[in-house]
């Protein structure tokens, strides 16, 4: 059995492998694409793990270097145009029928082996569908189930062809078993041919024994080559079942370690996706803290503009008092100073310059007051608005990394920040 008919006659980094007293045997690794008929350099590496084995090609893979070796196989076994079939004809075999018994309960496996491993990867790929890095997760889910449907397919092409051997080496029994028919016909056709010569030529009897002796060497030959070939394919098939056994197991080592590198980047996937929640908890913190800031500066600025608003009346109250009382006053003193008119009007005049510059005095205390209490007030509102404009410029632009902690609101030069 050739290597070139055997798609699995390769090792781990798919570099060719022989065949040698039916152990495989790897060839040393190598830098060049080991497609078939390629001779430029593999790719270079881009991640961590086996290196790659083919080069730069999209179309130099595993499967189209197996294809291409078993058209080159095929091409090589097939008779050239008008020779001797005979001439490439393979040794004859006879069929083992436990080995071709044993050839379809091992396909049977594989292709268990393939159902469960399906479900497996389907049931893999859902779990990594509820996480944040789909994509990439479901790329290596696809890469692991075609690599092991590759490995699969071919486990139970090789199973095929075991069968396909079985029937070749049965037809090539019946042939044998054909030859030695002619062989047997041809002895009674010589032993009938020396009973009519008998009387004629007495040297005919040697002749015939001559004969028949030669007859029975040759069918004991032919038995003797048909029972080294069976030999021959019973070792060839239980060979060929050792090493599909072997593939099996080395096949699931890899599923296994596949399986828990896979596990290990899920895991931290995990982790990412909680200090991203984490992460997203401390902004929405931020931006209530922001919100209960900008609710409190204007329950300030409503409560400053309620106070001035009250001492305005305030103010304007006083005015209509102290105006009241005044005209009181000087009602009073004109009545009292009726009847002393002449005496106190020197008095009376000197009393009511005093009493008018006092008013005057608090008026103009009054009036000053009112407009602090007007300045205090638009000071408040422009404040208002400025923190109202810096609260939203902050919630649009994300903070630079080192700068501000997220939900800080800038205080410009020259105001208290707001705690």
């Amino acid at each position: 059995m050739s290597s070139a008919d055997d798609p699995r006659a390769i090792p781990a980094d798919d570099d060719p492998a022989t065949m040698t007293g039916g152990a495989q045997t790897a060839a040393p690794p190598s830098s060049r694409c080991v497609f078939p008929g390629c001779e430029r350099p593999t790719a270079p590496a881009d991640r961590p793990g086996r290196p790659p084995s083919y080069c730069e090609d999209p179309a130099h893979n595993r499967l189209a270097a197996y294809r291409r070796r078993r058209d080159i196989a095929r091409r090589e076994s097939t008779p050239p145009a008008g020779g001797d079939p005979a001439a490439v004809r393979p040794p004859v075999a006879r069929p083992i029928a436990a080995g071709r018994l044993r050839a379809d309960e091992l396909a049977a496996q594989i292709r268990a082996l393939a159902a469960d491993l399906t479900r497996s990867l389907d049931g893999f790929s859902r779990e990594m569908a509820g996480l944040g890095d789909v994509a990439r997760a479901e790329a290596q889910v696809e890469a692991a189930e075609a690599d092991a449907a590759e490995r699969v397919a071919e486990a139970v092409a090789r199973a095929v062809r075991a069968e396909q051997t079985a029937r070749a080496e049965q037809t090539a029994r019946g042939e044998a078993e054909a030859v030695a028919a002619e062989a047997v016909a041809a002895l009674e056709d010589a032993e009938r041919r020396l009973a009519a010569a008998e009387a004629a030529h007495a040297g005919a009897v040697t002749d015939a024994e001559t004969a028949r002796r030669e007859a029975a060497a040759a069918v004991e030959a032919a038995r003797a080559d048909a029972d080294d070939d069976v030999a021959r394919a019973r070792r060839e098939a239980a060979t060929e079942i050792g090493r599909v056994h072997a593939e099996a197991e080395r096949v699931r080592a890899e599923l296994t370690a596949e399986t828990d590198r896979l596990t290990v980047a899920l895991r931290a996937a995990e982790r990412a996706a909680e200090r991203d929640a984490a992460a997203l908890r401390e902004l929405r913190a931020d931006r209530d803290h922001l919100r209960a800031d900008r609710d409190r500066i204007r329950d300030d600025a409503r409560r400053e503009r309620d106070e001035l608003a009250r001492a305005h009346a305030d103010a304007q109250a006083e005015t209509a008092r102290v105006r009241a009382a005044a005209a009181e006053d000087l009602e009073r003193e004109r009545a009292a100073a009726t009847d002393q008119l002449a005496r106190a009007r020197a008095e009376a005049a000197s009393r009511l310059a005093a009493e008018q510059q006092a008013a005057a005095e608090r008026l103009a205390v009054l009036t000053d007051a009112r407009a602090e209490a007007r300045t205090r007030a638009e000071r408040a509102e422009r404040q208002v608005d400025e923190l109202t404009a810096e609260l939203r410029t902050a919630r649009a632009q994300p903070s630079p990394a080192g700068g501000r902690p997220a939900g800080e609101v800038p205080v410009p030069p020259g105001r208290p920040a707001v705690e």
